[in-house]
């Protein structure tokens, strides 16, 4: 009971007491539920709804879910390793906005190839990436504020640029890429994919990362330990700016236009998957591999509704809904991380 001094230990004692054990092992049950929670939710939406419709499980209709969720996914992704470092980006749905307008006008009106037009949305990521930085890093503004400030300075920008309109391609090099179906799966899937196997790389295995949830978790520290941290953050906003950007791209191909109203709202899927996947907000903290199965849960929920003719007023209700769980969850996470 006692340390090498003599003095009491209550650790000890509080381990040692009676019920202790069984309280420790009932939340070691709870945080193991928890943490398997979301992988468990998926399942049981996949079994109802393959019961639910004939058509759910056909490999034509998960694709279809596949494609459907790839831009929510993408930013997700990307939102994760912002949270892991204890940001937020709030810019995403406009920078998909502002994106798709720069790539179809380049294209439409300069007469850019659409190779080119790409590379311009993916700058157009890198400088919103690099304003986020300017504003949360250098200026010390919270990235609540700074994201969600620059988001309307940003969406405005391509309403003015655009005259509120959307703007067609006729060109269709780009819809017609993201058409193609490498080994039977759709571009858009690849894409997904092909984002969070890196970002998973990254995440677990490389020195940024460790740096990443090092930044998150206590920042002071790291800063201690030698971490760079305002080049860590710049590049995390760089990360969520780029990410946003292929969004915006992938947008711009399945629409066939580029439009400043595009993706009014995208933040609010985005936290959702990645709330339901137990990414925290205070940062340090989360797997990429459970934020896709948030955005694949989110994804499911969709297509079945849609499969069972659901209208579309108690679809908007059951988004709510999930929404409010996955804030709930998130919660419920910040206490066990506390404890």
């Amino acid at each position: 009971m006692t340390d090498a001094l003599g003095v009491l230990d209550p650790r000890r004692l509080l381990r040692t007491a009676p019920g202790a054990g069984d309280r420790a092992g009932r939340r070691r049950l709870s945080d193991r539920v928890l943490d398997l929670g979301i992988y468990v939710a998926l399942v049981v939406l996949v079994v109802y709804f393959a019961q639910a419709s004939p058509y759910f499980l056909t490999q034509r209709n998960l694709l279809n879910v596949g494609a459907a969720v790839a831009v929510t996914g993408v930013l997700a992704a990307g939102m994760t390793i912002a949270l892991i470092a204890g940001q937020l980006d709030l810019t995403v749905g406009a920078n998909i906005a502002l994106t798709s307008v720069v790539v179809s006008q380049a294209v439409e009106s300069l007469g850019w190839s659409t190779s080119a037009a790409v590379l311009l949305g993916l700058l157009v990521g890198v400088g919103i990436g690099i304003a986020n930085t300017v504003l949360v890093v250098g200026a010390g503004i919270n990235s609540i504020i700074a994201t969600l400030a620059l988001g309307i300075v940003i969406r405005g920008v391509a309403l003015i640029s655009t005259g509120g309109q959307t703007k067609p391609l006729t060109d269709l090099t780009l819809p017609d890429a993201l058409q193609l179906r490498p080994l039977g799966v759709p571009t858009t899937v690849w894409i997904l994919a092909c984002v969070y196997l890196a970002c998973w790389v990254v995440l677990t295995f490389t020195r940024v990362g460790w740096h990443i949830y090092g930044v998150g978790g206590n920042a002071s520290a790291a800063l201690r330990a030698g971490i760079r941290t305002e080049w860590l953050y710049a590049g995390v906003f760089v990360t969520t700016g780029v990410l946003a950007a292929v969004g915006g791209i992938i947008t711009t191909g399945t629409s066939s236009s580029g439009g400043p109203n595009y993706a009014n709202g995208a933040e609010f899927d985005v936290l959702t998957a990645v709330l339901l996947g137990g990414i925290g907000l205070a940062g340090g903290s989360g797997r990429i591999q459970r934020t896709l199965a948030g955005v694949l849960v989110i994804g499911v929920l969709n297509n079945g509704l849609t499969l069972l003719s659901v209208s579309s007023y108690y679809q908007q209700l059951a988004r709510g809904a999930v929404f409010v769980l996955a804030v709930v969850l998130g919660a419920i996470g910040e206490r066990r991380r506390a404890r």
